[in-house]
């Protein structure tokens, strides 16, 4: 049991496939999954958008690889700066109310209530979180965390999230380190650890494989 608030992870929903999800463990910052699943040049496409710059620069500047903060605003919002019908959820990085203010307040970030709208504080902040997920993954793994392991500890929690990059067994269900609620909600029953990478890493693009950190 974590010492301190664990942010938890985004709830994850395939489109037109289930509703928000359930973190295993934690609280949960983001909603359901509003991108459109396409993999692309993930950080080719966050570098398009007027926010862009800004946001690579946030994520240099707290020693995340910018391909993985790419890779994870595609499969969140696919770069839309957008709130969440279902939950607190908003922006690029579908940050929660409840994580965001844990974050900002853990690490002594100087936002406020009206940064959460801005595409640039949000990076920053979701880079704190991506740091944070990344080390649980690289405690357990020994290895360097990637932007596909690290994921799923931004989505079902960093216990769970770092059990499932430590899984010698790709066959093995999701469940044994999953909430059924939280598949269920996310139309991931019956899910293999191997099926939920495969997916993620084709919505996720050329950013899965990379490392969190920089070197």
């Amino acid at each position: 049991m974590p010492t301190i608030l664990e942010p938890g992870a985004p709830n994850f929903s395939f489109p037109g496939n289930g509703t928000e999800g359930e973190a295993s463990s934690g609280s949960s910052p983001s909603g359901t999954w509003v991108g459109d699943g396409t993999a692309t040049d993930a950080l080719s496409t966050l570098q398009s958008q007027s926010y862009g710059a800004a946001a690579i620069s946030a994520a240099t500047n707290d020693g995340i690889n910018p391909a993985t903060l790419a890779a994870f605003g595609q499969v969140e919002s696919h770069f839309a700066n957008v709130g969440n019908g279902t939950s607190s959820a908003q922006g690029v990085w579908q940050i929660t109310q409840g994580t965001w203010d844990d974050t900002v307040s853990r690490y002594n970030l100087p936002y406020t209530e009206a940064d959460r709208d801005d595409p640039t504080a949000q990076a920053d902040v979701a880079s704190h979180i991506i740091s944070e997920y990344a080390t649980a993954v690289s405690q357990s793994t020994g290895q360097p965390a990637t932007s596909l392991q690290t994921y799923g500890a931004y989505m079902f929690g960093p216990s769970a999230g770092a059990a499932i990059a430590s899984a010698s067994n790709t066959d093995a269900p999701l469940s044994q380190f999953v909430s059924s609620t939280a598949l269920k909600n996310n139309g991931m029953t019956g899910w293999t650890v191997g099926q939920y990478y495969q997916t993620m890493a084709q919505r996720m693009g050329s950013g899965a494989s990379a490392t969190v950190y920089n070197a």
